[in-house]
């Protein structure tokens, strides 16, 4: 006589009673529908009685814990890290022009601007509510 456990089928019952799975005496013909319904990519279950279905569906991944205020605050600090590292690139030919005496007013205009938004930026962990809240200065165009 087969039996079935779940997910599992075997003609003898010592396969699962050494390893003290439950389960249960099967027909013929129900040992037949599980082996085609396997091959089928369905599922044997003895929950209520014997079946083969569809097998259930994955638990949906857990959702991750939300980030500590220290994981906010690295992220937040490596993003300003990088703007003001552009904001570098942008003011050290504006500065040039400027030590050089070659500035034009809209360069020592938009100098002022780019030197302006980098003390902003770095007054971002200053800010009340920080890391969780950050009100992030703009980019001079």
């Amino acid at each position: 006589m087969p039996y079935a456990a779940q997910s599992e089928i075997a003609t003898e019952k010592d396969a699962f009673e050494k390893d003290g799975k439950d389960f249960i005496e099967i027909t013929e013909e129900q040992y037949l529908a599980a082996i085609e319904g396997m091959q089928e990519g369905l599922a044997v279950t003895i929950v209520d009685g014997f079946k083969v279905a569809a097998p259930p569906p994955p638990p949906p991944p857990p959702t991750p814990p939300p980030p500590t205020d220290e994981e906010l605050s690295a992220m937040a600090m490596a993003q300003r890290d990088q703007a003001l590292a552009v904001a570098a690139i942008r003011i050290a030919p504006l500065q040039d022009a400027m030590d050089l005496g070659k500035a034009t007013p809209a360069k020592t205009a938009l100098l002022k601007k780019w030197k302006e938004y980098r003390i902003d930026l770095d007054d971002v962990p200053d800010q009340e509510g920080f890391p969780q809240v950050i009100d992030w200065p703009v980019a001079p165009s």
